[in-house]
Order: C-alpha cells, then structure tokens, then sequence
C-alpha cells in the first residue's frame, strides 16, 4: 500500500519530540512492508528530501527565506500563537506551498491513502486532493474550534469530506463530534518509544526526591497551581525539590511567582531537552505532574512516558487526563486548580512508598499494552486498508 502523510509537525533531527509520534506511525507502517511519503515543512537545518528505514521517505517543501521558516513545529498553528504578526503575515504562503507540494506528491507518488495529522493545515489539504484521507486530531487543532463560528465552518468540510476521523483520545473524539454534528470519530491512541521509556524504570531516583513537570509553559498547564502547591508542601513535608523543564510564554510570570511564594531556591528551570533524553529525567524523578486546567488537554502523553519510565504520576480531570490517569489505581488525581488538593496528593506518594510502587506497577502495564507502535500502527493500517483507493 502506498501511504501519504501530511503534518506541520514532524521530527526535525534525531531525538526531536516534535511529532515524534507521526514518525513512530510512519516508520512502523514502512516496517510493516508499506510505502511511506511523508510531507512536512522544510526549517532551517533540514533536508529538502530524507530516507527512513525501509520504503520511507520525507520531503519538506519551502515556503519563504529559510530564515523566515517559522509556522509549524513547536505550535505555530495552534490557536495560541496562530495569530501572531509573522505567522499571519506566513501563512498564506506557507498553505499555499504546502498545497502545491501535497499535489506534487500525489501526481509523483499516486497514493492509496492519506492521512492528515490535526484538521488545520494537514486536512484542510487533504480535504482538496482526489484520494481517500483520514484526518487524525491531536488536541491544540481541536482548539481551534473555540475560536467561533468562521472557524467551524472551515473545519466541517475537512471531517465531512475525511473517509475517516480518528483522535488521539476518547474526551477529544466526544469533543469533535459534539463541536461537529453528524460526524464519527474513532480513537487511536498515538504511539509512545515503549522500550525506550521503560529502560529507565529502575533507574534510581535522585535525593532528595525531585517532583517533576516536563511541557509548554503556558496558561492551560496549570503550573502556577502547580507552584502554589509547591509552597504548600515545603510548610509541611521533608527536603525535595522541584524541576521545571519546558518553554513557553508563561517563563518569566512563573519564575516571578516562584519568587513570591519563597520557593525559587526549590525550583530547577530547564529549556526542553531532546526526547531521547527524555527517559532519564522522568526515570530521575519520584513523581510527575500535569496540572492542566479545563479541556486544555488531549490526552497527556507526558504522563504515559512517565509511567513507563516507573515515576509516580499525579494530574488532574482536565480533558483526556483521566485516560491515562484512572485515580487509585495508576495515579492520583487532583481537583482542577486546587493547590491544596494537589500538594496533598504530591505529598501521598512522596510519603508513602508503597502507594507508590503499587500506581507505577499498575499505570506502567497499562501503558505498555495501550501505547505500543506496533499496536499503533495495526490501528491505522486497518483503516487504511478499508478506505484505500482501488488499485
């Protein structure tokens, strides 16, 4: 079968989270004996044509100075950042190139099948080629349903049109259909790196216990929550300490904060690491935590790679949280938004090791069984297979 992939976001150098898990699909399907394009845009330090293993290949296609390269990747054409002046002034070149590159590759490559990863701008081009396509939501395009009216209407067309729609978890999936009648949505978990994540499960943890966040600094992670408990729990538990690692624009407000609550000695700051480095900072860590607020959460993959890196995991019931999080039995959830609640679950696992080892052991097989690639992979290959064009 010959596969299409179209996404704004893929791995850009060895061990780049950026769509590390498109890539994960892409080369469990080129293993699997398929043929794989996949269509990304070019950035600075990229090829315009890459090889993967097996039948895969990457093109990344131009679409201003190489210095200007900045929509996609790390969120550009998400909702919180889609409205910025260079990304306005971009974008019509930027879809404008990555339609006529997705055209080229389907007159070059005559695919069976596409498939889009987020509704906007991979299935907005996907929606205009003359091939089957399955759209796949990831969360932040989904997002872009809050932003009104105008909005929805341009992304009706694109589920309506798809042979099939597929998000990344089961609250994103009742949230498209709810945002967009008449539409069916199968969940398909992504897939994780299993076994590079779970060779960091007996790694020891380091004294004093860290407490672990590891994602965008931005409003809907909760981290000032996160802070504010912090505070809480340094009045009332032993030594640890807290590692901040991630970027966004909420820096310098939460480092702020941080001061003001009398824990910026407590708190370790760092930029993202590469994802192969990944393993190592949650195998370090006693527990992890995803505050999110709201829905602003698809899933929290952070948390799944946690778990198989064998740290303890506490989040709250924002969006798709609870799916990886069943409270009790693979981590502890805390009410959104309340510090209180959260140091005291933060504390739980920090006191009680048996707890511990018992939601780790538990959260761990359970994501081993659901989060595998080749599991992944069988997923979308059944799919593929039933909406491929005729040969």
């Amino acid at each position: 079968m010959r596969i299409a992939i179209l996404t704004h976001n893929y791995p850009r150098f060895a061990g780049d989270p950026a769509g590390a898990y498109v890539e994960r699909l892409a080369t469990s399907a080129a293993g699997a004996g398929h043929d794989v394009h996949v269509l990304a845009p070019h950035v600075a330090g990229t090829k315009d044509e890459e090889r993967g293993p097996g039948a895969l290949s990457v093109r990344r296609f131009r679409y201003a100075p190489e210095a200007l390269e900045r929509v996609g990747y790390r969120g550009d054409v998400r909702s919180r950042t889609l409205f910025s002046p260079l990304t306005l002034l971009l974008l019509p070149f930027f879809l404008a190139a990555f339609r006529r590159a997705a055209r080229r590759m389907v007159q070059e490559v005559r695919p069976d099948v596409v498939h889009a990863h987020w509704w906007f701008p991979g299935g907005w081009i996907a929606s205009g080629l003359p091939v089957p396509y399955v759209v796949t939501s990831h969360g932040s395009d989904a997002r872009l349903l809050d932003r009104g009216p105008w909005f929805r209407g341009v992304a009706l067309p694109v589920f309506q049109r798809a042979a099939r729609v597929t998000a990344a978890s089961r609250f994103l999936a009742t949230d498209l259909e709810r945002r967009l009648p008449g539409s069916s949505v199968v969940v398909t978990p992504m897939p994780v790196d299993v076994d590079r994540f779970s060779a960091a499960f007996k790694t020891p943890r380091v004294v004093p216990p860290r407490i672990l966040y590891a994602g965008n600094l931005v409003v809907g992670k909760g981290v000032d929550v996160l802070l504010r408990a912090i505070a809480e729990l340094k009045q009332r538990s032993g030594p640890f300490r807290v590692k901040i690692l991630g970027e966004g624009p909420e820096l310098s407000s939460l480092k702020a904060l941080a001061g003001q609550l009398g824990i910026a000695a407590d708190v370790d700051w760092s930029p993202f690491v590469s994802q192969d480095r990944m393993p190592a900072e949650y195998g370090a860590a006693t527990v992890t935590v995803l505050p999110s607020r709201g829905q602003a959460e698809g899933l929290g993959l952070t948390l799944v790679e946690a778990l198989l890196a064998g740290s303890a995991v506490v989040g709250t019931p924002a969006g798709g949280i609870p799916e990886v999080i069943e409270d009790e039995k693979t981590g502890l959830l805390a009410r959104d938004g309340d510090a209180t609640h959260l140091a005291a679950q933060i504390e739980r696992l920090l006191r009680d090791g048996d707890l511990r080892r018992r939601l780790i052991a538990e959260g761990a097989s359970r994501m081993r069984e659901t989060y595998a690639p080749r599991a992944g992979a069988e997923r979308f290959l059944r799919i593929y297979a039933e909406i491929a064009r005729p040969a």
